[in-house]
């Protein structure tokens, strides 16, 4: 939500995208409940996508959770997040009237900066900020104007020429620029475990996670109890928790670029860093009327440690002086020695906040239901304020109306306004004598406006559907009272999302003779986990929810060709010939990038890739013969690279990761036979082209810089048709099936210029039932697949995944699968399959990694 903005210390404004959990909406009705666990269990998946003004942060958030009742006491739950951020950041600003000068004498940041052609005033995003640390004094053309006006170099007039720059007056008025950094693509995971435990009148809830990114790290854990009185119409509740951090930086200004030394005392160790938050929270929930609900909340959050944005700077007039410069550059004084900031270009230096922050914050809530629209108004004010002069209001008022036919619709409008921090200014013309300095926006005065509007649909056996959409505006002049920060910062976002809730105490899952209709279908129809559209539904207006995980491994470093292994000489010829220009390296005693050559040499090779796919189910019969599936997946890759003949400046060794949303699958799945025994069905399929092909080497999306390879992308970019021919008969304790199955692009090429090769499986199976509700299965599975056909012209060309020739081939595994299904009981109806897949046979096409073996999961529920 907006107003946590104020909060964010550590890491990158992402926690915005907390609006995505305002879309959990409460049905109208106040009536007073005991507290008490869940009846069946309940699961929840959610996606949204969140993306800023003029091409600036765009992040997709993925959610899920699930709710899980063990007796009449106790409730487990688990929730997982991942964000996945990249885009444009403001990282520092300063007056128009220095533009020059941070253009002409860039600063030390490692990536180049990047502003949307459409942002006025601000730096060009051809200005490629690089190290220029070491450059000869005459290079400075404005420095050797001041300084050698009347034709000498002596002391005297370079000084006055270094004060005649960093003295430049500031016009009053000057206009605020403000510089942007381009962020590469990162992941934020972040599993949640927890437990409830419900005594009569009393209520104790334990929470375990940790939030995982490449730059910070936190463990956390929170403890909360609530206690009803008056007939519980009444309830207090407090709570405790507790965050551990660990910050680093993703880019170090220790790392000087390659092409010039860092002046002396411009190395800083890379950042490793600690803080601790410690949360307290005090509620009350009144029932006023049998209409009226009252909630009233107090939190006090105490911040210790690491406290300051690694990634923002901060531009100070005077914190070097213009004799201290000179001595820097005439005399080589170490920067470390001039300053106790972290130098980070002319007058720029990185950001310091205090290292403690108490904060502050009471909210109201009224939930009012209004019985002649049978509607409910939720109206929310929240007061926030901290020691570091900042303060906030927020007023937020939602509509939630039932709808006929299971719909309800639910508008929103949000208003925060928020003060600025003491430390807090666009740039400064003198320095602070407490030394703290802060230019990020998040910190200034602003307001902010949004309003949204989510539309749910509750259908029948408990599956919810919803989708919203929220426009969020920020500017400086929508504070409140006026005063707020000048319309450099002011920028607007929206927030798309999703949602699919499937309630399970709704669908009437304790029935056991409901759940014997499906017996053949969830025991012997149901294939190994490994196999895809094994099994129809067995009769009009069934449901299936399910979730499906695989994990691919080849970490055992080793190539093939053919089927025989590879050496790293053979790999290095193979880049060689497929590209000449490699040749350069392997010269006898030349150095892989001799002088006066801009030639690329680098060659790698990998040594290492692992997989993982989670896919969401959901299967609908809307005939006893046909069942509708899709099934969006998401998608998670690392690649490790090794170089065989290494290059300074070009190649890809090291890790690689791309995150995000895979390609969505469709199917139709028809019953052409089906009796007691013997069941045929044949699938109809189709694979939409939602996973990115556009993913880089340095994680930032640009079309000027290389692609990541084939293998690497999210998706085939092409429609993709998927037909299936599945077979499954059962006898006794035994159980066998067979499938053949398919894939073909619908298009010659996709918008990257290439299109993946097509696919045919054939695969059978045996199994043997235990007893009701375990079974046992063996498989065969062969796979062929074609090579990539076409090529992109944005890619690397230095290690065997970047040619296309290095991709497909024939391959025979062995499946040993498990499956599990609850026959009876609280959790009936319910299955677990897991499949391991082991390699025994390839020929691969052209040079590529060995394959270890996958790891299938499926969970399913059929109502």
């Amino acid at each position: 939500m907006v107003a946590q903005e104020v909060v964010v210390v550590a890491t990158r404004p992402k926690n915005t995208l907390l609006a995505l959990t305002s879309a959990a909406l409460s049905l109208p009705g106040l009536t007073a409940q005991a507290a008490v666990p869940a009846e069946k269990a309940s699961a929840n998946a959610q996606y949204g996508h969140y993306q800023e003004s003029d091409n600036r942060m765009e992040v997709d958030v993925f959610h899920a959770d699930a709710i899980v009742p063990v007796g009449e006491h106790l409730e487990l739950t688990y929730s997982v997040d991942q964000d996945t951020y990249g885009g444009a950041t403001p990282s520092f600003s300063g007056p128009k009237s220095m533009r020059a000068l941070w253009v002409k004498w860039p600063i030390g940041f490692q990536h180049s900066f990047a502003i949307p052609a459409s942002v006025p005033d601000v730096i060009s995003t051809a200005s490629s900020i690089t190290h220029l640390w070491g450059l000869p004094l005459p290079g400075f053309t404005d420095f050797a104007k001041a300084a050698n006006a009347t034709g000498s170099t002596d002391g005297r007039n370079l000084e006055a020429g270094y004060a005649a720059v960093f003295n430049h007056a500031v016009p009053k008025g000057d206009k605020i620029n403000q510089a942007f950094q381009q962020m590469p693509t990162e992941t934020r995971n972040m599993p949640v475990l927890g437990l409830k435990y419900y005594l009569d009148n009393m209520t104790v809830g334990l929470t375990s996670g940790f939030s995982d990114e490449p730059d910070f790290q936190s463990n956390f854990g929170n403890i909360n109890i609530s206690r009803e009185f008056n007939n519980k119409l009444t309830t207090l509740s407090g709570g405790y928790g507790l965050s551990s951090n660990h910050i680093s930086r993703s880019t170090d200004s220790h790392s000087a670029h390659a092409n010039h030394e860092p002046a002396p005392g411009a190395e800083y160790p890379a950042l490793d860093a600690t803080s601790q938050y410690h949360n307290f929270n005090l509620g009350l929930n009144q029932v006023l009327t049998k209409n009226t609900l009252l909630q009233l909340t107090g939190t006090y959050t105490l911040q210790e440690g690491y406290l300051t944005n690694p990634y923002k700077a901060v531009y100070v007039r005077g914190e070097i002086t213009p004799y201290e410069y000179y001595q820097h550059f005439v005399n080589a004084q170490p920067l470390n020695e001039l300053t106790k900031l972290e130098v980070m270009g002319f007058d720029l230096f990185r950001e310091v906040r205090p290292g403690q922050r108490n904060q502050w914050a009471f909210s109201s809530q009224i939930n009012q239901y209004i019985p002649k629209f049978d509607a409910a108004l939720h109206a929310n004010y929240r007061y926030y304020f901290d020691d570091w002069g900042m303060d906030s209001h927020t007023f937020e008022v939602s509509w939630h109306q039932p709808l006929p036919a299971g719909f309800m619709v639910t508008p929103s409008v949000r208003y925060y306004s928020q003060s600025q921090a003491d430390f807090f200014a666009p740039y400064f013309l003198a320095p602070r004598a407490d030394g703290n300095y802060s230019s990020d926006f998040r910190l200034s005065a602003y307001g902010a406006l949004s309003g949204g509007i989510t539309v749910s649909k509750q259908f029948a056996k408990g599956v919810k559907l919803e989708a919203g959409f929220e426009y969020y505006t920020h500017q400086g002049n929508l504070k409140l009272g006026g005063g707020g920060t000048d319309g450099y910062a002011d920028y607007n976002s929206y927030m798309a999302h999703a949602g699919l809730k499937v309630d399970l105490s709704a669908v009437g899952g304790s029935n056991d003779a409901d759940h014997s209709q499906h017996k053949h279908h969830m025991h012997s129809g149901h294939p190994p986990a490994g196999v895809m559209f094994g099994h129809t539904l067995a009769q009009t207006g069934d449901v299936m929810v399910g979730y499906r995980y695989m994990n691919t491994e080849q970490d055992t470093g080793v190539m093939r060709h053919g089927s025989h292994g590879a050496s790293n000489r053979a790999i290095i010829n193979d880049v060689i010939r497929l590209n000449p220009a490699k040749k350069l390296g392997l010269i006898a005693g030349q150095p892989c990038y001799p002088e006066n050559s801009d030639s690329d040499c680098s060659i790698s090779r990998q040594t290492g890739m692992s997989m993982e796919m989670h896919m969401l189910d959901f299967m609908y019969a809307p005939t006893d013969w046909l069942s509708l599936m899709v099934m969006p997946q998401l998608i998670n890759m690392t690649m490790d690279m090794t170089a065989l003949q290494s290059d300074p400046d070009h190649g890809h060794a090291g890790k690689h990761v791309s995150n995000g949303i895979g390609d969505t699958y469709m199917a139709a799945l028809v019953k052409v036979f089906d009796n007691d025994i013997h069941h045929v069905n044949v699938g109809i399929g189709m694979s939409a082209p939602s996973g990115s092909i556009e993913k880089t080497m340095d994680g930032i999306d640009s079309n000027s810089t290389a692609l990541q390879d084939y293998g690497m992308q999210l998706g085939s970019g092409t429609w993709d048709f998927k037909p299936s021919l599945t077979y499954t008969g059962q006898a006794g304790r035994w159980t066998w099936g067979a499938q053949a199955s398919a894939v073909k692009r619908l298009q010659d090429a996709n918008k990257q210029g290439y299109v993946l090769g097509d696919v045919f499986q054939g695969t059978a199976w045996g199994g043997y039932n235990f007893n009701r509700w375990l079974s046992a299965s063996l498989r065969g599975v062969y796979t062929s697949q074609g090579a990539i056909r076409g090529s992109t012209n944005r890619s690397a060309l230095s290690a065997p995944v970047d040619f296309s020739g290095n991709y497909g081939g024939q391959f025979w595994d062995v499946g040993f699968g498990l499956n599990a299904m609850v026959p009876e009981g609280d959790f009936a109806g319910h299955s677990l399959g897991v499949e391991w897949l082991q390699p025994v046979a390839n020929q691969y096409n052209g040079y590529q990694l060995e394959r270890d073996g996958a790891l299938s999961v499926t969970w399913g529920y059929a109502f």
